[in-house]
């Protein structure tokens, strides 16, 4: 294992630029051929902040704007702080840099050191981040500024420092010393004139703890060159907690820090601050500052900024405001995007390829993901609403409007009853859950592919959230996942119609395939669902539709932190969870098709063999017919019958009744027929199989009675024994034979307490050699002809109550939470946990009785000996095969469709005799057939999203160096800052372009040999020696990469 860990990470040139998902803010270096000392700045800088409007003296950041004057509010923003943020993409960072400042002369640097009371300078203090100076030292101020240059000052001057009085360290701080920052004079550090300083109790929070700085801002005649106090604390890494006098500051390392621990550690923002205040005091001796509400606010402007600088709004000529709906979201690169990474032929290709450019998408809904009815969009403004997965909020909650009486969609799991996302938990939430769209099989969030949920699982919202997320594929065929797809897809297209015209999207007939997600596709009825089956259906390969629901799950540890929150907060804290969950796939995305497509190979060669040996096994003219059946289906599944459907042969209990009734009427009309009772012969045996019902029931409530329902059980039992009494005078009529025989057993007394154990006498009850003189030959067939339906029905009744228990622990696993609704959840499982196993024993007894009254049989390949084992859901594996893979050290979870081992429960009901035989037959080999299609699906579409990968990765790649260039500026420093960023972005492409080509391809090679062209990639040493203009040449075009034939998925047996 350590050995390909140790293999993988030789495959990766530059970790920094594959994993980097912050995109570090640290310097870049650029070929000097394009990039000279000639050209830097006269102030030694590689940017100056450009020229913008500086922010309005009455709008601070401190007060948060109008949700409707959004738009002009995020331009503000923007400008104070987006270009600052690219000053350190530069190459140099200025007087920031600690070789540069070193030959200044340490008297004139802009640092001070105050002499302490005593006059001297003299201190011995230790520092976790800055410096020793030891005991008895004699330093002066050249020592010290000669110690910190600006660079290290501005970035080390937070540490904890204490300082020795003689007898222990007590804590101290520079500024206790005399220190005084001097910011603005970069990068020749030369003093200001006029520094004007900053108020007392200025603090800088670091990822050490709080720290109560001095500092002075530049107010000379340089003041214009160096900036306002925003633009001077940006250059020094220090985020202002306000635009307007500020008086906080956030490191630039700080903010970095948390910002990746709460994406991949899930840390709250109040856990995360309050470590910071107990790193500053954990005695509670010192009283500090609140700055928990700035902390929040410039968390959320740093969050916001950092997606319009991933995203190229930087390098835009329409800046900000030209951002367009979902254009801040990270889109997956492997899913067929026109213009961006398939061929030009794509739309013309054969019939048999169309499925490698289908969309594949899977929608659902969270219930843990609330908002309770706290703060307002005044309060709390949504940043950017549009731009990224979320859905417009304005114009959603207009058309929520004209839809507050909708009811939530039905489902025909049964469930509805238990769902606990409506009217009756809605009060106090302003959203009860989310609902999303992502790629179907690589779990990408997809841009506008969110929105809130008001009352449930409306139609409305999932409908305009559905239609949001569609408008960039409209070209292509979908495959659309949903749990409740069967329901949720009639009328669809009517229900679009009815929204406004330009929220409409144009959905042809035959565009769009409609699925169930496999893990739910069990918990539906059967009949007639096979064409929402992924199984089943042409084009699916393998995918699940369950990847939504893994995606939920990875967001429950920041659910309760959300509930509380803000809709601004909100929305930005799961669209930045979305927007690293996307780059982290993106990232692992080498791993994940590579070791698809190795599966992928090795399913098929089994499949294919397994397909091909049962076809050999069977007559021609079967299999022909069978697959012209299905053909016909695949082609057409709304107006042909379900060829996965087994056709019952066998008659319930109730059927069984009546065909035994018809015949009873049928005899007793023979002239001289003479009724002996005015209870009939089935009268009679229907009779004693109820009194045996009843006395099972009775038996079980027996078992577990308490006190207060003791009397009813008394009645219950004198009941019971009435009709038992009254079956004995019955008998006396019908099996007289039978009399004498109760007689000598004594567990047929009627006279005792406990009457549920009585035995009744039925046919079955009596041995072979003595029940054709004691019943004849009528009532022995009657009673296994019941007996046999009593069976079918228990298995029916049985595979019912395991599909509503499955459902209920998954709906109480992504669902419910807190004490209350968790009991109720965990009643109604209780309950259907106890109706199976009234299904199991009255299984068990009516086999035991057929097996009885006779013998072994035909009728067993139906009705098999049920075992502890085989008592599963659909879904579920062999327990016994499952712990022998806990025995065995680091084995895969267990199987799923096509390699599971099933229960004979869920195959046997609808056989009954040869012609059900033949039709097991069929449905099996027609699942055969479309395993072995699926997988080969799979082989071919895993080595087309190879390419789509590293074709995206192309067109990133261009298209950040076309950034570099696209907006015009006059500031030669802001220029270089732009380009710089641009060529880090695009070098970051070709880096995981040439890992994944490397990873990928001997893997493509080995399933195809259409694979030859991926060798024009360069490897990746020389990709990244090579210069800008060199790689422009040598990347090839990969429109025209891995082009495939029908021949390729044409099978040489048949299909």
């Amino acid at each position: 294992m350590a050995r390909g860990k140790r293999g993988r990470k030789q495959l990766v040139v530059d970790q920094s630029l594959v994993a980097d998902y912050d995109l570090s803010l640290d310097d870049v270096t650029l070929p000097q051929a394009q990039f000279s000392a000639e050209n830097v700045s006269l102030d030694q800088r590689r940017l100056h902040r450009e020229a913008v409007p500086l922010p309005n003296p009455g709008h601070s950041l401190t007060s948060s704007p109008p949700a409707d004057d959004w738009q002009a509010s995020s331009s503000l923003l923007a400008g104070i702080f987006a270009d600052e943020d690219l000053f350190f993409m530069a190459t140099g960072n200025g007087a920031l840099c600690a070789d540069q400042s070193s030959a200044v002369e340490p008297e004139d640097r802009a640092l001070r050191m105050n002499p302490c009371d005593s006059g001297s300078l003299v201190a011995t203090f230790t520092s976790t981040s800055c410096f020793v100076m030891k005991e008895g030292a004699s330093t002066s101020m050249k020592d010290v500024q000669l110690a910190l240059t600006p660079r290290k000052l501005a970035t080390r001057s937070y540490g904890v420092k204490t300082r020795w009085d003689g007898q222990s360290f007590e804590r101290t701080s520079l500024k206790a010393l005399g220190l005084v920052v001097g910011l603005g004079h970069c990068p020749d550090a030369a003093p200001c004139t006029n520094p004007v300083q900053s108020r007392s109790d200025f603090t800088v929070v670091d990822v050490n703890g709080r720290h109560t700085v001095t500092l002075t801002f530049c107010g000379c005649d340089r003041a214009g060159e160096a900036g306002d106090p925003v633009q001077q604390l940006m250059r020094h890494r220090l985020y202002p907690a306000t635009d307007i006098d500020p008086n906080t500051a956030f490191t630039f390392s700080l903010l970095e820090h948390y910002h990746i621990q709460s994406l991949q550690g899930k840390i709250s923002m109040y856990d995360y601050y309050t470590s910071l205040e107990r790193l500053t005091d954990n005695t509670g001796v010192t009283k500090l500052q609140d700055r928990y509400k700035a902390f929040m606010r410039v968390v959320a402007q740093w969050r916001h900024l950092k997606l319009l600088k991933r995203a190229g709004r930087g390098h835009d000529p329409t800046g900000v405001e030209g951002t367009q709906p979902g254009e801040l979201a990270l889109r997956c690169p492997a899913c067929p995007r026109p213009d961006v990474n398939l061929p030009p032929n794509w739309d013309t290709v054969s019939d048999d390829l169309k499925f490698l450019y289908i969309m594949s998408v899977a929608i659902d809904a969270c219930f843990r993901l609330k908002r309770r009815a706290v703060s307002n969009e005044e309060k709390d403004p949504i940043l950017g609403s549009g731009w990224t997965y979320f859905v417009q909020d304005t114009a959603f909650r207009e058309i929520l409007k004209g839809y507050l009486d909708q009811e939530e969609i039905s489902t025909c799991t049964g469930l509805s009853a238990i769902d606990h996302a409506n009217t009756k938990f809605s009060k106090g939430y302003a959203a009860t859950g989310i609902g999303a769209v992502v790629c179907a099989r690589h779990e990408f969030w997809l841009p506008l592919g969110a929105g809130d949920l008001q009352k449930g699982e409306r139609y409305v919202n999932m409908d305009y959230i559905f239609v949001s997320a569609l408008r960039e594929w409209l070209v292509l065929k979908k495959i659309v996942s949903y749990d409740i797809a069967c329901q949720w897809s009639k009328s669809i297209l009517d229900r679009i119609a009815n929204f406004p015209e330009h929220i409409q999207i144009p959905l042809p007939e035959g565009s769009v395939m409609y699925v169930i997600p496999k893990l739910h596709y069990s918990s539906h009825q059967q009949l007639g669902h096979s064409k929402f089956s992924l199984n089943y259906r042409v084009g699916c390969a393998r995918t699940d539709g369950e990847g939504i629901e893994r995606r939920w799950w990875w967001l429950q540890p920041i659910a309760n932190s959300t509930k509380v929150m803000g809709p601004g907060m909100r929305q930005g804290v799961l669209e930045d969870q979305w927007g690293y969950s996307n780059w982290r796939k993106t990232v692992d995305l080498v791993w994940t098709l590579s070791a698809r497509l190795k599966e992928a190979v090795r399913e098929l060669g089994e499949h294919q063999a397994l397909f091909q040996a049962l076809t050999e096994n069977l007559q021609v003219e079967n299999w022909t017919s069978w697959s012209e059946e299905v053909k016909a289906w695949e082609a057409d599944p709304e107006n042909c019958d379900d060829p996965y459907v087994v056709v019952s042969q066998g008659l319930t209990e109730g059927e069984t009744v009546r065909e035994l009734s018809q015949e009873e009427q049928e005899a007793s009309s023979v002239p001289g027929f003479i009724a002996l009772h005015s209870v009939s012969l089935l009268g009679f045996i229907t009779m004693g199989l109820e009194i045996e019902a009843q006395q099972m029931r009775l038996a079980e409530d027996a078992r577990s009675v308490p006190p207060s329902k003791l009397a009813e059980l008394l009645e219950r039992r004198t009941s019971l024994r009435r009709k038992i009494q009254k079956y004995r005078e019955l008998q006396a009529v019908y099996t007289p034979a039978i009399i004498p025989v109760l007689h000598e057993d004594p567990r047929s007394r009627t006279d005792v307490q406990e009457i549920e154990r009585v035995r009744i006498g039925l046919p079955s009850e009596i041995s072979d050699s003595r029940r054709s003189a004691i019943c004849g030959n009528r009532l022995p067939d009657m009673e296994a002809r019941l007996r046999e339906a009593q069976c079918r029905d228990a298995l029916q009744d049985l595979r019912n109550k395991l599909h509503t228990i499955n459902q209920l622990y998954r709906y109480k696993k992504l669902n419910v939470r807190n004490q209350a609704p968790n009991t109720r959840a965990r009643s109604s499982i209780a309950q259907q946990d106890t109706r199976k196993d009234r299904a199991v024993c009255k299984y068990l007894h009516a086999h035991h009785a057929k097996l009885a009254l006779s013998g072994p049989g035909d009728w067993q390949r139906e009705l098999q000996v049920l075992e502890d084992h085989h008592v599963r859901g659909l879904e579920d594996d062999d327990p016994r095969a499952v712990a022998e893979r806990k025995r065995r050290r680091g084995a895969s979870p267990g199987p799923a469709e096509g390699r599971r081992q099933l229960s004979w429960i869920w195959r046997s009901a609808d056989v009954s005799g040869s012609d059900s035989m033949i039709d097991s037959l069929r449905v099996e080999w027609l699942k055969a057939r479309a395993r072995k299609m699926r997988w080969a699906e799979e082989a071919k579409l895993l080595p087309e999203e190879m390419r789509r990968v590293l074709a995206t990765y192309r067109y990133e790649h261009q298209l950040w160096l076309t950034r570099a260039s696209a907006r015009p500026v006059v500031d030669p420093a802001l220029r270089e800052g732009l380009i710089s960023y641009a060529v880090k972005q695009a070098r970051i492409r070709t880096a995981m372009a040439a890992v994944f080509r490397r990873v990928c391809l001997p893997v493509a090679q080995a399933a195809s040999s259409k694979c030859a062209d991926w060798e024009h990639w360069e490897k990746d040493e020389d990709i990244l020696d090579l210069a800008i203009e060199q790689e422009e040449q040598e990347f090839t075009d990969y429109m025209t990469l891995y082009h495939l034939d029908g021949e390729d998925l044409e099978p040489s047996y048949p299909s």
